[in-house]
């Protein structure tokens, strides 16, 4: 088992990105995470986490209790160990 785990986690627009009326190019999926860029061509990454907070009604929308469950209690038990 690795020693570093890297989570990656999308949060949802501020009021200056929705004013300007961004679009999303983000998707996640289990530990994929794509991106797509302005001429349309999509790159994907892998994590050890991938976590889409952006829309509160996704199914696979990522809740602050989520992401503590998954990764932080881990974390902290590490962080408490030294």
């Amino acid at each position: 088992m690795s020693s570093v785990k890297v989570a990656v986690r999308v949060r949802p627009f501020n009021s200056r990105e929705i004013q300007l009326l961004s679009k999303c190019v983000i998707d996640m999926s289990d530990k994929e995470t794509y991106i797509t860029s302005s001429s349309n061509q999509t790159y994907s990454f892998e994590f050890d986490f991938s976590y889409s907070s952006f829309d509160k009604e996704a199914v696979d929308y990522a809740s602050q209790e989520k992401v503590y469950t998954d990764i932080g209690v881990e974390m902290l038990d590490h962080a408490f160990d030294g």
